[in-house]
């Protein structure tokens, strides 16, 4: 009888533990009454309280095209996948679908949000990713006109931080192992968004 209850213990504590949400103490604050593109945002991910919008922006070149990949964990224990396309030559046009995880792809994010790894990306501030030689440096010689732009928002308790990285991919030969930009391309990967340069 002893076995049975602490194997439920054990159960349960990981199951709920895993639900919890962590305070990721954001240190942006959102105006939602006078940013109507924040107010924007808050609709579309449609949060509460301590819940959580992890959100992947690629900028396909010159603005024309937008990539968003919209990770909702919310406070019930259910994550969300909704993927955005946005044209903006001509008219805008937006394409928008919601991608359907298993449980163990949710089971698998909860546990990069529950990470130290996570939790220490959401401090970053777009001053680390400045370009330094102690940090990460332009390899590129020339430059890209039509290079794309990768952006990640973290959303929570109406506080968000945003990181914006050029080149992500042309720059990691130029990049220390333990660079904010090791860490931002770790990031795409752990969530499996795909980066093109």
């Amino acid at each position: 009888m002893k076995y049975i209850v602490l194997i439920f213990t054990m159960f349960s504590t990981g199951i709920f533990g895993q639900n919890m949400l962590p305070n990721l103490n954001l240190p942006n604050s959102i105006d939602f009454k006078n940013d109507s593109e924040s107010n924007d945002v808050k609709n579309l991910l449609k949060l509460k309280n301590d819940e959580i919008a992890v959100s992947f922006y690629t900028n396909g070149g010159l603005g024309y095209h937008l990539n968003i990949d919209n990770f909702i964990f919310k406070e019930n224990g259910d994550v969300k996948h909704y993927k955005e396309e946005i044209f903006y030559k001509r008219r805008k046009k937006c394409k928008k679908r919601n991608v359907k995880l298993s449980e163990f792809k949710k089971n698998q994010l909860k546990n990069i949000i529950q990470s130290d790894f996570f939790q220490n990306f959401s401090k970053l501030t777009q001053t680390t990713f400045q370009y330094s030689e102690n940090n990460h440096q332009i390899c590129s010689s020339t430059s890209i006109d039509d290079a794309p732009e990768n952006f990640v928002m973290i959303m929570q308790n109406q506080k968000q931080n945003t990181t914006m990285v050029y080149l992500p991919l042309n720059n990691l030969n130029c990049s220390r192992k333990d660079s904010p930009l090791m860490k931002f391309v770790e990031l795409h990967k752990l969530f499996d968004i795909p980066l093109e340069r």
